[in-house]
């Protein structure tokens, strides 16, 4: 009997779901496999209709599979298990990191993924949810708040995970934690001035260590070409402004309704490099034009939207600082990677959530999605204790 409850509740929980969320992220998903199947699919050389393909988007559908059961479970994992057990979570995050350091694998020279078979995966990836539900454990019932110390320690449990990933080189995973954990700080009630003085000093960090020539030579050339682009040319076209050069051009040759599903010249005919991984939303954007990237954007404005509403919608503290971190590290995803492929950011790497090829990247996001998820049905188990 008290199984047969189990599951009852269980199924409860999952006509609770909230479709507002899940809706965009599966359509983008769904974007996600068939653009990659048009960037990896050589179909000038073949005469059937699919093409000759590499079998990348066959993977990343194999992966959205997976990142759903995995959504599904997180939604109706007990919260107690998530908050209760934030240092669990920094732990394993640091045991991942640690495994990075001693058996990782170097790709495209930073050491930040692990073979497991045939398969690699990028812990860092997952430390960005993992970081999230261990903040979020942390500052709920945190009394002084607004002290300089509760400050002090949110930097601290995040330079567990952002110093191992800035030395790997993953400059861009990094990057995504500094708004993420800011506005995580800012919701629950940490005192102003002390993020705008720590926002100024970190603003002025990343200047002064290009200036003072503490970046790494690859870094320091991304900025170069980046610097250029915003001055009007992109420097070294044939070289490490190429991505840019490229990308730049996909996008702009779009036009209004774009060259066609299948027909983008800049990766039919392999000028774009990184078009499946990075650079997806350039493809996007030349197959299908400005009304294609304008419903694209409206289903990420959709949901965020629906992930704030969330948020708003709850009383409890960890849920609602779970939800705004979630919905803050998207956010920060998908600026930093259009704003790349469109040349007014520069070159970091940073995958489009939902959208990139890569299992890592999927699977973070259902995970994200999962515990988003997971805050939405709480109403029907425990309406929140606390309130901000």
């Amino acid at each position: 009997m008290r199984i047969k409850a189990k599951l009852a509740e269980k199924a409860g929980l999952l006509k609770a779901l909230p479709l507002g969320v899940l809706a965009p992220a599966l359509l983008l998903t769904v974007v996600g496999i068939a653009f990659i199947f048009s960037a990896s699919t050589d179909f000038t050389l073949s005469e059937s209709s699919l093409g000759v393909g590499s079998g990348f988007h066959l993977r990343q559908a194999a992966f959205a599979c997976l990142g759903l059961l995995i959504m599904i479970c997180l939604a109706v994992t007990p919260q107690r298990w998530l908050s209760g057990g934030w240092p669990f979570w920094i732990v394993g995050g640091m045991l991942m990191l640690g495994a990075v350091m001693v058996f990782g694998r170097t790709i495209n020279g930073a050491k930040s993924w692990i073979s497991l078979g045939p398969i690699a995966l990028q812990p860092s990836e997952l430390c960005k949810p993992l970081l999230c539900v261990a903040l979020a454990g942390f500052l709920r019932f945190r009394r002084h708040i607004d002290s300089l110390g509760a400050l002090l320690a949110c930097i601290a449990i995040t330079g567990l995970f952002f110093v191992p990933i800035l030395m790997q080189p993953d400059f861009g995973t990094s990057m995504v934690f500094i708004p993420m954990v800011g506005a995580m700080f800012w919701v629950a009630g940490g005192n102003r001035l002390y993020m705008w003085v720590l926002g100024l000093i970190g603003a002025a960090a990343f200047p002064s260590a290009y200036v003072l020539g503490l970046l790494k030579p690859h870094q320091v050339k991304r900025i170069d070409v980046y610097l250029s682009s915003v001055s009007g040319d992109v420097m070294d076209k044939t070289g490490d402004g190429y991505h840019m050069m490229q990308s730049m051009t996909a996008i702009g040759s779009g036009g209004f309704t774009g060259k066609g599903f299948g027909e983008g010249t800049q990766s039919q005919l392999a000028f774009l490099p990184e078009r499946h991984t990075d650079f997806i939303f350039a493809v996007y954007a030349e197959e299908t034009g400005l009304v294609g990237v304008a419903l694209f954007l409206l289903l990420f404005f959709v949901l965020l939207e629906r992930m704030l509403a969330v948020a708003r919608d709850t009383r409890e503290p960890f849920s609602r600082l779970l939800v705004v971190g979630i919905a803050t590290m998207f956010f920060t995803q998908v600026a930093i990677n259009i704003g790349m492929a469109c040349g007014i950011m520069p070159i970091t790497g940073l995958t489009l959530p939902f959208v990139s090829y890569g299992g890592s990247s999927l699977l973070t996001s259902f995970v994200g999605l999962g515990l988003v998820a997971n805050v939405a049905v709480q109403p029907q188990r425990v309406m929140g204790r606390e309130v901000f």
